[in-house]
């Protein structure tokens, strides 16, 4: 059983009134802040590789300025997120009511950051372009927490729970790029001589990738140890 919204009644259509009569229920922010925080995260990833994907188009084909195939290789490597998305995301639905929001949500960051910090690593096109694709297949962290939400909800918090969905994911769509444009290509004259300048000369377009896991990273911890299973066999409860 799903704890909070099945077993709220203000979430059963035989009692309309209750919407009317009941206080609204108090926001857990110890579980929607975690969410949120995941939300902000998926929308920095998905964003962030924008501002430098034709300058990593060019170096990766060896297309000069002028090449015409510039605009639709840029374009295919920044549809397959959301490629790769569109295809998995009905399968984390069903996956998360099987197993669990927490074990699908946690599983899913950590998957898609993986793939995040192998796109910096990229040094071929279609590799990159296929840790691009693989990233989105795995970002289902979005499609879970929403349902974590849902279950955490009920009638008559739900409307100011699920307007935050909008604020952390446009604020990760604001820092991604920002993201992305600020730390990409690196000029290596500017790190001293040593590993850091041989990364900066082989992989410049690692350090954003690498920021936007380290963020992810961040986040990851404290869901998993914050965040508490909504999905539960028996009498288990949320606290």
């Amino acid at each position: 059983p799903y704890l909070g919204r099945s077993r709220n009644p203000a979430r059963d259509p035989a009692r309309p009134s209750d919407r009317m009569d009941d206080a609204a229920t108090p926001v857990p922010w110890r579980s929607v802040l975690p969410i949120l925080g995941v939300m902000f995260v998926d929308g920095v990833n998905m964003m962030l590789v924008f501002p430098f994907v034709p300058f990593l188009v060019r170096s990766t084909l060896r297309l000069s300025l002028e090449d015409p195939n510039t605009p639709l290789m840029s374009g295919l490597m920044g549809a397959a997120f959301l490629l790769g998305q569109f295809f998995a995301s009905p399968v984390y639905g069903p996956l998360s009511d099987r197993r669990g929001r927490r074990p699908v949500l946690l599983s899913c960051m950590a998957v898609s950051t993986a793939f995040l910090l192998a796109f910096g690593l990229a040094e071929s096109y279609w590799f990159a372009m296929a840790c691009r694709f693989l990233q989105g297949l795995s970002a289902g962290a979005l499609t879970v927490g929403k349902l974590y939400l849902v279950d955490i909800s009920d009638a008559t918090n739900e409307a100011r729970i699920f307007s935050y969905i909008g604020v952390a994911m446009g604020s990760g769509a604001i820092c991604g790029p920002m993201l992305g444009g600020l730390l990409s290509n690196l000029p290596p004259a500017s790190a001293p001589d040593g590993p850091i300048r041989l990364v900066l000369e082989r992989y410049p377009y690692l350090p954003p990738c690498a920021a936007a896991a380290a963020m992810a990273g961040v986040v990851w911890l404290a869901t998993a140890l914050h965040l508490r299973e909504t999905l539960h066999q028996g009498d288990a409860s949320l606290s």
